[in-house]
């Protein structure tokens, strides 16, 4: 008796279920991109109980005929693969799967008008059982409802989560593909209350997408990042990106589309962290939405069942095209910090002026002034018609050995003198290291560092190449080199870990990946040990001298690590904590 029997096509759809659909947010993401498919300028959705009970999308595209419908509902059969080709994909869904796949795990019932044959018709899945196809009234393209998801695979139920948390998904699904369709009007819908509409834009260009990120993405993001606008080679690269200052614990707010796709993709992750070193803190995300257009035959879509991930045909370009976009994009950005540093700061102090001016009963007497002993001021110095005009003003006072504070046309700015210093350092380091004209030190007595015969090997190949860092080496014995020059904006360098750090970054990225986006984590440590320390009282011609620097020096905003450099408070912002507004 043969033991290998061919599984019942059901059980075939609910195994592609289980790839295809995870929970009800997956459901939604189907439904959506097969309106986007059929030319819809008009999305509605409808969800109940977080999706486990209703999920509804209606669309004013195409539509289907009779025999689309009952052809919709078969396993691999799709309007979007021609003649074969799985190359030349312009379409968000291909595979034919999601339909069918959903009809095994719950109820489903699809509407259609076409608009060529002025006909609508209804065919359902209920209880696993294809019903007749029969007469709809709809009178507009497609109205797709899911009911009861997973209720025929009672197990995949209980991994679901709270509606709450399930209804979250579903938003995500929505936003990822609103803000790659601007031209698409999306309204969101729970438990038969609207949540958002966001209207459709009739042109498809650059301020199309930016209107759009601001409805899906809010003021704050848009007035805290800045535009990206990059073409190469067949491939362009818009978006927009958040300054370093705005950052997040996770990548949760990272978007990321091909072709209009919205994937989440490891390559494109990496490369945009890439873009971000020495900027950002290691454990942070910045906040990204980002859009790559390329030709449809360098890069192949059909690698996941859920569409989420993509190969490309040469990854490198591509990476290539995204850091030093961004990095342009970031480094035009000039003194600009995340507005919501500021805000925060303002309505934390707004916070505290309102509890003191709430309670009657607060003692003046007993506020604490800090003594002038803690500040250091040479305003006699001060010529303010050369020095007031510049964009961060003129430096007045230095608190606690660590802060400048400077005083502009229309504000105050408080300075971190250490971190300001650091980004300085940095740039300097990459400057030199982009131009080929690093300035060296030579070293009176000459460095040896012992190695490994690993990193000895990787150090000696790439001796050229570190020349370009300012590192000037030797090979000394078999398991040793000889450091005769460094770069000579530093000081106090611990040769040893230097070395061994970058053959570590060499062994595990490449000598081309670290000599390009990896120089500001080799360099990073150097410039923090090598700058002004906190606790340090500066003259103030240092300390003017240094703002000069800052409004020279790309990415000054925020240090090496993506904290901010400096913070901004106007007049209004001050005559408002005073109340005098």
């Amino acid at each position: 008796m043969n033991i290998i029997k061919k599984l019942p096509e059901n059980l075939i759809n609910q195994i592609a279920a289980g790839e295809v659909i995870e929970r009800p947010s997956s459901a939604l993401k189907e439904l959506l991109e097969n309106s986007i498919d059929a030319g819809s300028s008009e999305i509605d959705i409808y969800i109940t109980d977080g999706g486990k009970t209703i999920i509804e999308v209606v669309d004013n595209g195409n539509g289907m005929t009779a025999g689309d419908l009952k052809m919709c509902l078969q396993r691999h059969a799709t309007s979007k693969i021609r003649d074969g080709d799985l190359v030349n994909i312009n379409s968000l869904g291909f595979r034919g799967e999601a339909i069918p796949s959903i009809g095994s795990i719950a109820d489903i019932s699809i509407d259609s008008y076409h608009k060529n044959t002025n006909e609508s018709w209804k065919i359902s899945i209920i209880n696993n059982i294809l019903q007749d196809i029969e007469p709809s009234i709809i009178r507009g393209g497609t109205k797709v409802t899911i009911r009861d998801l997973f209720s025929k695979v009672p197990a995949r139920l209980k991994f679901l989560k709270t509606n709450g948390t399930e209804i979250r998904y579903c938003k995500e699904v929505t936003k990822h593909l609103a803000m790659s369709h601007p031209n698409i009007s999306f309204s969101f819908h729970i438990d038969a209350k609207k949540v958002f509409y966001w209207n459709k834009s009739e042109e498809i260009n650059f301020l199309s997408i930016k209107k759009r990120l601001m409805q899906v993405m809010g003021d704050d993001f848009i007035n805290s990042s800045v535009s990206v606008e990059e073409e190469r080679e067949g491939m362009v690269l818009v978006g927009m990106v958040g300054m370093p200052t705005l950052n997040r614990n996770t990548g949760r707010e990272q978007y990321l589309f091909v072709n209009n796709r919205p994937v989440k993709d490891r390559s494109l992750i990496g490369a945009l962290r890439g873009a971000y070193k020495g900027l950002i803190e290691n454990n942070r995300f910045p906040v990204a939405v980002l859009f790559l257009e390329i030709i449809p035959t360098d890069v192949d879509i059909n690698v996941h069942p859920a569409k989420a991930e993509v190969r490309f045909k040469d990854a490198a370009r591509v990476r290539s095209l995204i850091v030093n976009g961004v990095r342009k994009a970031l480094e035009s950005a000039g003194l600009n910090t995340a507005s919501e540093i500021s805000n925060a700061l303002m309505n934390k102090m707004n916070s505290n002026y309102e509890s003191m001016s709430d309670n009657n009963n607060y003692d003046l007497v007993n506020i604490q002034i800090p003594p002038l002993s803690r500040f250091t001021s040479n305003t006699q110095n001060i010529s303010y018609e050369k020095e007031i005009k510049y964009p961060l003003g003129s430096a007045i006072a230095q608190t606690h050995g660590t802060y400048i504070i400077s005083e502009t046309e229309n504000g105050i700015i408080l300075i971190d003198q250490h971190a300001a210093h650091e980004r300085i350092v940095l740039e300097k380091i990459r400057s030199g290291f982009i131009n080929n004209d690093m300035q060296k030190q030579i070293l009176l007595i000459p460095e040896i560092v012992e190695l490994s015969e690993e990193h000895f090997e990787v150090i000696s190949s790439n001796i050229t190449k570190l020349s370009k860092l300012g590192l000037i080496i030797e090979k000394f014995d078999k398991k040793a080199i000889l450091i005769r020059e460094h770069p000579a904006i530093l000081d106090k360098i611990n040769f040893s870990v230097l070395i061994n750090d970058i053959a570590e970054e060499i062994i595990e990225f490449g000598s081309e990946f670290i000599l390009s986006e990896r120089l500001d984590n080799i360099c990073g440590n150097m410039a923090c040990h090598s700058s002004i320390r906190a606790g340090r009282s500066l003259l103030n011609s240092e300390m003017n001298a240094l703002l000069r620097e800052m409004e020279n020096t790309p990415n000054s905003s925020q240090c090496n690590h993506g904290r901010p450099t400096f913070i901004k408070l106007g007049i209004k912002d001050i005559e408002k904590l005073f109340g005098r507004t």
